[in-house]
């Protein structure tokens, strides 16, 4: 990790915990993950993932970004 690496906010930790939780609904409904919370284990922080599921989850947090923006207006 470069010094400009660690000078960065972590964008997770930059998150209201209603965000949070409401990506990590998104993980465990879509991807299988347990939780998203570090657990200091390999076999419990790594995860096989297929990228299309990756890709079908990060659509789907947009477009439930989009619909909240909207329903701000």
């Amino acid at each position: 990790m470069s010094n400009s690496d660690e000078m960065q906010p972590d964008p997770w930790q930059s998150l209201s915990d209603e965000e949070r939780e409401a990506l990590a609904l998104l993980a465990k409904q879509r991807m299988g993950f347990e939780t998203l919370e570090e657990r200091g284990r390999d076999r419990l922080d790594f995860k096989d993932v297929a990228v299309w599921t990756v890709r079908d989850a990060l659509a789907q947090a947009r477009r439930a970004k989009t619909a909240l923006l909207i329903w701000l207006q």
